[in-house]
């Protein structure tokens, strides 16, 4: 994983937010788990609380809104792909080209945040994946983010609740005039791209 020049500004935030880290954390642990397990069944002991995806949607609101003011939209996807990796133990690949002086809006740097948790929550719960790699560009005129994993891929049998996240993710990226897809094939892995424009004042 490429490091993001804030690098130093994790472990004090870890420290500081200890408990929304271990919420997070939770999160990620109750998503493998549910993947491993699947829904409506009862969790072994010693396994991790099996939570609804509504939940660590949540979490992933919380985390946003605490983390994004103070850090930033790269340095938060960074923090939360170490929090990922320590939880699932799959490798990510993140990349992080943003060029300076561009401030994002509130909006836009929340919109991508949570479009990019979705589709890890995705990963954790229903890929299958050995390995993801996550690439996002801040540029003049746009936020872009891509997800790639080399999961199970997606399938016409795909769940509710998954494509209940796809609808969600959409429906973010089209309030702020950008779009998000959702491309895959069983077997091929699953790749979430999504764009935004850069709102100027």
């Amino acid at each position: 994983m490429n490091h993001h020049p804030a690098h130093a500004m994790y472990d004090q935030f870890e420290n500081t937010l200890s408990s929304i880290t271990l919420q997070l954390r939770s999160a990620i642990e109750a998503d493998a788990g549910l993947s491993a397990r699947g829904y409506g069944k009862t969790a072994p002991d010693g396994a991790a609380p099996q939570r609804s995806p509504g939940w660590t949607r949540q979490v992933s609101a919380e985390i946003g809104s605490v983390l994004l003011d103070e850090l930033g939209l790269a340095a938060t996807i960074e923090w939360h792909v170490r929090q990922f990796q320590k939880c699932t133990g799959i490798p990510c690949e993140l990349t992080v080209t943003a060029m300076a002086g561009i401030d994002l809006s509130a909006n836009c740097a929340d919109t991508i945040f949570g479009i990019y948790s979705e589709a890890m929550s995705n990963v954790a719960r229903h890929a299958g994946a050995s390995r993801v790699a996550i690439a996002l560009r801040i540029d003049w005129r746009e936020v872009s983010l891509v997800v790639r994993d080399n999961g199970i891929g997606l399938g016409e049998d795909a769940s509710p609740s998954i494509r209940g996240g796809i609808a969600g993710m959409q429906a973010r990226a089209r309030i702020h005039r950008g779009f998000c897809q959702i491309a895959g094939a069983q077997g091929g892995g699953t790749t979430v791209t999504a764009s935004l424009p850069i709102e100027r004042t």
